[in-house]
């Protein structure tokens, strides 16, 4: 946490230098974007197991393409909450020699730095408002991963126990250190006075390298994926 506010907080010192340079229109703002997020699951005996809500927030820039602004390359530095959760169904024999299977359900709360490649399509001024349309990629890298989760106890003979649970976890030396994401928007700007703009739009944010490192089932690697849908808010100065 104090790294990402470390990076955002440079990122900030700089923007005045960055406006001050702004002849051909780029412009520099603020993002506080709630998203709910979820996992998707391509491995059998794995799968979702409901969905979480997040936030992400930061600093986020666009770059004119052409001479009239409505093209743009728009990128940022954010800092992202999210997460999801799975279950694992497990097989196993219990004292009277039956067979039974559990859910092992786990709850995973992600923290991400962003850093979005993305192109912006927008309508020409229409009274105060332009209408944009947004397709990219997101690359994402993790700064901290923890998890509430269930386990088998299994004593040294292989016997089945009984179940743990366990909450806030460090697991980060399961989870991939980078993610990388299709990203497609839609929405609006108002314009205020100025350059003072505010965006709100819809962003879907598609996940497509694997969550986990090293969960396998059968001999299998698990193959996860985190998807998220956000709420895009921001405010351009």
């Amino acid at each position: 946490m104090k790294k990402a506010l470390l990076i955002l907080t440079i990122a900030a010192m700089s923007a005045p230098t960055l406006h001050a340079q702004d002849d051909e229109g780029v412009r520099l703002g603020i993002k506080a974007s709630p998203n709910l997020s979820w996992l998707k699951s391509d491995t059998k005996g794995i799968e979702s197991d409901g969905s979480k809500i997040g936030f992400t927030f930061g600093l986020v820039t666009e770059f004119p393409i052409g001479a009239e602004g409505k093209y743009r390359f728009a990128t940022g530095l954010f800092l992202n909450y999210a997460g999801g959760k799975y279950k694992q169904a497990f097989t196993y024999t219990d004292a009277n020699n039956a067979v039974l299977t559990k859910d092992l359900q786990s709850d995973l709360k992600l923290q991400y730095i962003e850093l979005p490649l993305t192109m912006k399509l927008m309508t020409n001024e229409i009274g105060y408002m332009r209408y944009f349309g947004q397709l990219g990629f997101g690359t994402a890298f993790n700064l901290s991963a923890k998890s509430n989760f269930e386990t088998a106890t299994v004593d040294q003979n292989g016997v089945i126990g009984g179940f743990s649970s366990f909450e806030d976890e460090d697991v980060k030396d399961n989870i991939q250190p980078f993610r990388a994401s299709l990203i497609v928007g839609a929405g609006m700007e108002y314009n205020f006075s100025g350059s003072t703009t505010v965006q709100v739009g819809v962003n879907y944010n598609n996940g497509f390298t694997n969550l986990l490192k090293k969960t396998e089932i059968d001999g299998k690697r698990v193959k996860l994926l985190q998807n998220y849908l956000e709420l895009n808010l921001a405010l351009f100065f």
